[in-house]
């Protein structure tokens, strides 16, 4: 039987946390898809750290992955400077809920509240140059190159995030923020099936897809009211054919 493609891929096992601290009281933390995105585009403000590390896949349970990051969430507190924490989105999925990444989410988020002077930025699915074959987009990709099987939740949406925005837009809502701690989902406002971003594929790599439709799936709305703030200032539209233009940028050939 084929994968299915609804809210939650397959779990892999947790990737050790990896520090890399950028100029004196100026630090990103972590090396993965949003850690660059925030060097490359020169993104870090004085007093500032970014944690772009931790547990990223949703399937994950391992109670020692989530205390890595705990632990690594308490030294950015203690270090006295202002914490930027990328969380997520799925934290708002009520049929997840119950899953010990959205627990673990939410206790972390809950603890920096506790303790922290910070901003809390909860992600949609973000899509950039990643090689990772758990994203969402990846996984798709190279199911539909390979022309391997999977199955379709027809009910199921997806909000789908270029990396380069979700760093711009970040960086203005950090910039104008004036309370001890704040809290923002950055997401698209062109939510997208996940059948239609099957045919957005399919129509970026000329190629069919082999999937079958289960009638399963559901979707959550994200409350984007400071990102849709932040995003018109800065001149990007998070709207019109936003999937798609995501999937062509860092898809087409």
């Amino acid at each position: 039987m084929g994968s299915r493609i609804g809210y939650q891929l397959p779990s892999i096992s947790p990737c050790p946390l990896t520090q890399e601290v950028g100029i004196p009281n100026k630090m990103i933390i972590g090396s993965g898809l949003i850690a660059n995105a925030l060097r490359q585009q020169g993104i870090a403000h004085s007093g500032v750290i970014y944690l772009a590390a931790g547990v990223s896949n949703s399937g994950e349970t391992c109670p020692a992955a989530f205390e890595r990051e705990f632990k690594l969430v308490r030294e950015c507190l203690g270090m006295g400077m202002r914490l930027v924490y990328f969380s997520s989105c799925s934290i708002l999925d009520p049929t997840k809920a119950d899953s010990p990444y959205v627990l673990h989410k939410k206790a972390v988020e809950t603890l920096i509240r506790q303790r922290g002077y910070a901003v809390i930025l909860r992600l949609a699915q973000v899509v950039g140059p990643t090689k990772n074959p758990y994203v969402l987009t990846n996984y798709l990709f190279n199911r539909i190159d390979r022309g391997e099987p999977f199955q379709v939740w027809t009910h199921a949406r997806r909000n789908l995030i270029d990396v380069e925005d979700v760093v711009r837009i970040a960086d203005k809502i950090i910039s104008d923020s004036t309370f001890d701690c704040i809290t923002s989902n950055i997401a698209s406002d062109a939510p997208v099936t996940s059948l239609e971003l099957v045919k957005i594929f399919e129509a970026v790599l000329g190629k069919k897809a082999q999937h079958t439709l289960v009638d399963a799936g559901g979707f959550y709305d994200i409350e984007i009211q400071s990102c849709l703030s932040a995003a018109r200032s800065l001149s990007i539209d998070l709207e019109s054919n936003y999937a798609t233009r995501c999937i062509q940028k860092y898809y087409g050939r």
